[in-house]
């Protein structure tokens, strides 16, 4: 079924913050993701997804990559989607230092289902063009903001964990 789409970067013209740790016991930060992520975000379990998880065990200091994601629905039509990449080493000692970067990111997504003939019509169009024109506007630029203010937060949130 068509649907009009829109999406932008939460932190344009940027895409990610990063965060580069060398310390003691870097995979602590992706043990307290979940934690962080539903303290601040106020999500439910459901919309955390952790998309990739690698971990080498052949090697001393063991290397990890991680991808998460998570869902926030917004309203009927908008979602915010936060997406976290850990990639690191972890000593078998966690008291040895170890290293890690994160990466922090979000974006905003905003569809509008098409799904009767009278929706795929131009005419429909025009009219959706002008609601988002005139009105969704200055809603999607404060979830925009909200996002950006979550994502600050989130970043903030791992340096105090990680003592940067």
């Amino acid at each position: 079924m068509p649907s009009w789409i829109l999406e932008d970067d939460c932190l344009a013209p940027g895409r990610y913050i990063r965060i580069v740790y060398n310390g003691p016991n870097p995979f602590l930060a992706y043990q307290s993701t979940f934690s962080l992520m539903q303290r601040i975000l106020e999500i439910d379990p459901s919309d955390y997804q952790e998309r990739d998880f690698r971990w080498d065990i052949s090697d001393d200091p063991r290397g990890f990559y991680v991808r998460a994601i998570v869902e926030k629905k917004m309203d009927s039509r908008t979602t915010i989607y936060v997406e976290i990449i850990m990639q690191g080493s972890q000593p078998s000692d966690s008291s040895k230092n170890g290293n890690l970067t994160i990466l922090i990111g979000g974006r905003i997504k905003t569809e509008y289902k098409l799904d009767s003939p009278f929706q795929q019509s131009s005419i429909y169009r025009a009219l959706l063009w002008l609601y988002n024109f005139f009105f969704y506007f200055r809603i999607r630029r404060g979830y925009i903001k909200i996002c950006n203010d979550w994502l600050t937060r989130v970043s903030k949130a791992y340096r105090e964990l990680l003592k940067i």
